[in-house]
């Protein structure tokens, strides 16, 4: 359905094991190619595709993702083809009528709380960008400091497919937001953000689902693997002090809970009334998490008594 050549089109499928249609709906379209993904993880997914993938562009999309512009391909080809040192484009998520009032407040913070609460270099940068529009459309474009990162991954993420091909197929598992932390330190650092250009993200339904999806994120993706995965987008200067800052945030519902009545009143929005609720259920997991595991409680003393984490 997109306004694009379909001939320009080339859609790479790692399929994990899907139970539905998935694979039989994909292989009715010739420019799908279905390749399988016996590793599950949407990270080994996407080093079947970086291999594969024959375009000048990369886009990273996920299960739940969905286009919400018919012209989404031609801005983004038009923004890559204006400034040839543009790296990486990324956009806005949000969430349709169809999803959970959960779903909107995650459309809000664009991400989980505790990233919400130590990242906000996004603001930063957009303050100092230089804007151009594309067909109305605000495109800020920037330099990204390897020291004042962002917590770019998945979702629709656009990389110049030569540029980043190459940190993808690194031997082992390397995350979605390590690929763009990695390719900001190697000085692939011009980066576009379209501030109302839009990815649909069908993420959660539940507070029980999306816990469910932090456990899986903290255990297979994090604390199992930290010791390989380059987590510059994250561990920053201070980042263990803003941590601690945030579980008294977060398990003290107060805190939160004013906040969250401010920025409903601020910015007009009464799902931002779900942040106290599941930043504490976060914390609470996490807490529970690190206690209950060994690797956890290493992780502990090597993140506030020094050594790697």
């Amino acid at each position: 359905m997109q306004d694009y050549p379909q001939d320009r089109i080339e859609v790479l499928l790692a399929d994990g094991g899907s139970s539905d249609r998935t694979v039989e709906i994909a292989s009715q379209y010739e420019f799908v190619r279905v390749f399988p993904n016996p590793r599950k993880l949407a990270d080994f997914g996407a080093k079947i595709n970086a291999k594969e993938a024959t375009g000048d562009l990369f886009v990273i999309f996920a299960a739940d993702n969905e286009l919400a512009d018919r012209d989404w391909l031609k801005i983004v080809n038009n923004v890559f083809l204006y400034d040839q040192e543009v790296s990486t484009l990324w956009c806005k998520m949000i969430s349709s009528l169809e999803d959970s009032p959960l779903n909107r407040y995650y459309e809000l913070i664009q991400n989980d709380p505790l990233s919400f609460f130590v990242n906000k270099n996004l603001r930063y940068y957009l303050e100092r960008a230089f804007l151009r529009k594309f067909k109305g459309k605000n495109c800020y474009i920037f330099n990204v400091d390897k020291n004042k990162p962002l917590i770019w991954g998945a979702n629709g993420l656009v990389y110049r497919t030569s540029w980043v091909r190459e940190i993808i197929l690194r031997e082992g598992f390397v995350a979605d937001n390590d690929v763009f932390q990695i390719l900001i330190e190697g000085g692939k650092n011009k980066v576009a953000y379209l501030e109302d250009l839009y990815v649909y993200h069908h993420h959660i339904k539940s507070l029980k689902q999306w816990r469910k999806k932090w456990k899986r994120n903290f255990l297979e993706h994090f604390l199992t693997k930290r010791h390989t995965r380059n987590l510059g987008w994250i561990m920053n200067k201070n980042f263990k002090w803003k941590l601690l800052l945030w579980m008294v945030y977060s398990i003290i519902p107060l805190f939160s809970f004013i906040h969250s009545v401010y920025l409903s009143f601020r910015r007009k929005n009464i799902y931002w009334l779900y942040h106290p609720l599941a930043s504490f259920f976060q914390a609470i997991t996490y807490f529970w998490l690190v206690l209950s595991n060994i690797e956890g409680r290493k992780m502990i003393r090597e993140l506030f008594y020094g050594g790697k984490l």
